[in-house]
């Protein structure tokens, strides 16, 4: 485990209203924060750097700094990006941060990164595990899982309102139940460790529907809520977040979640589609929710 030491910085409040991105809108843009004591929290699978996709990662950076930039989330994790994506979105986002470790050791694979903004966050402690028998050992993967698979987590230090609070990332198997299951239970593990008094937000891609009670209910079980089930908040239309860049269907399937401790007031979400004839950021599409912890 890594610790790094706590500073106390001035900080300066962060604007409360943000403007739409150009390039990437749902139908019912809801994701904007009223007042600097909510959070805008966000799961964003990245999509691998691929220049054969319909859109190479070469055209899509650039959207991807200006989407970042537009909606201005607080905090947000992702998922497939390697290092040089990580790179690239810091240079096009400069007001952000992040902590991660290449599922495969140091800089090398993907990365299940961990952004914040560096004006209003403190990192003061994180660690990466693998989801495998053995969590410890780098690069290790086990249950048949098609890939090496992770979670990071990192506790951090809200200087605008003093308060701590856990935020945790992962990016499950695609190919095998098994490993999705016991990959959930790593995760759960790794949870029930951390200090239960603070909050926590738990992001990800989890390549299942929600309806999926052996993975789904594994987080319920431990007492979390799914953010786009709270009812008492407004949502964007249900779109499936894994759009394989093409317009995805309403009334969709959830493969990219947030979840959050009971106590966490949920506010507002969100999936994120393109306009019609833009530049797609991704073959997922982005999940924000607003949340207020206690």
């Amino acid at each position: 485990m890594k610790k790094i030491f706590l500073s106390f910085w001035a900080a300066a409040l962060m604007l409360a209203a943000v403007a739409l991105s150009s390039n990437a809108v749902a139908a019912e843009p809801i994701a904007v924060k009223t007042d600097d004591a909510q959070l805008k929290v966000m799961t964003f699978n990245l999509r691998y750097k691929n220049e054969s996709d319909p859109y190479p990662w070469s055209k899509r950076k650039a959207v991807i700094g200006e989407f970042i930039n537009d909606r201005k989330p607080d905090l947000f994790g992702t998922q497939e990006g390697v290092y040089v994506q990580l790179k690239d979105i810091q240079n096009a986002a400069p007001d952000y941060a992040w902590l991660g470790e290449g599922r495969e050791g140091g800089s090398k694979g993907e990365y299940m990164a961990i952004f914040y903004r560096k004006d209003r966050f403190e990192p003061l402690e994180y660690d990466h595990l693998w989801l495998s028998e053995t969590p410890t050992t780098v690069g290790s993967k086990s249950w048949d899982s098609n890939c090496t698979r992770m979670v990071t987590w990192v506790r951090f230090q809200d200087k605008l309102t003093d308060k701590q609070f856990y935020f945790v990332n992962t990016h499950l198997d695609h190919m095998s139940q098994e490993a999705r299951i016991n990959g959930a239970k790593v995760i759960v593990s790794t949870i029930e460790k951390l200090d239960k008094k603070l909050p926590l937000v738990l992001t990800g891609d989890f390549n299942t529907a929600s309806s999926d009670q052996e993975v789904h209910g594994a987080f319920e079980a431990l007492g979390l809520q799914d953010t786009w089930d709270v009812k008492e908040q407004k949502r964007s239309a249900l779109y499936n977040t894994f759009n394989n860049f093409k317009m995805p269907g309403k009334e969709g399937t959830r493969i990219d979640w947030i979840f959050v401790r009971p106590d966490t007031q949920v506010l507002a979400s969100e999936i994120v589609v393109p306009e019609e004839g833009k530049i797609w950021i991704s073959d997922h599409s982005p999940v924000i929710s607003i949340i207020r912890m206690p």
